[in-house]
């Protein structure tokens, strides 16, 4: 019996040892785990803007061809803030794709020729892209960037 009372005891003491150990160290980690969230919660926000900066600024390649005297696509559809890459190949004739607003030009290109031009749609609007190639345009080689 007394063998028994005494296990009891040295389990309660050593119980109560190690709550008053453990609940000392919880103390001392409690402060760090507040300054992870913390670091956490920053990152959060780090990484929000870095989506919602790539939503805003999509990467978007479109390939046009030009013949005479026309553009393969009349219309072409953007968001603001998106990086736009035109692909351009002539099929037919002597050919650009430029579009003012942006500075925004191929190089000239014959039949069977290809070049390409990247700019940032960074404006809302309806702008006209055209052939710079002599009376092109005026002869309707002509087209609309929407850039919502």
């Amino acid at each position: 019996m007394k063998a028994g009372l005494i296990i009891v005891l040295i389990i309660i003491i050593a119980g109560g040892f190690w709550f008053f150990n453990n609940s000392g160290d919880q103390s001392d980690t409690q402060e760090p785990v507040m300054e992870n969230k913390e670091e956490t919660s920053e990152q959060n926000n780090q990484e929000n803007t870095t989506a919602n900066e790539e939503e805003a600024s999509n990467e978007v390649t479109f390939d046009i061809t030009g013949r005479n005297f026309a553009f393969n696509q009349g219309e072409i559809r953007v968001k603001e803030g998106d990086v736009v890459t035109i692909n351009f190949e002539s099929t037919d004739g002597f050919h650009d794709w430029v579009v003012d607003e942006f500075s925004a030009a191929t190089s000239r290109v014959s039949t069977g020729g290809k070049t390409s031009v990247t700019f940032t749609a960074d404006k809302t609007g309806e702008f006209e892209y055209y052939c710079s190639v002599g009376s092109h345009r005026a002869q309707g080689m002509v087209g609309t960037l929407i850039v919502e």
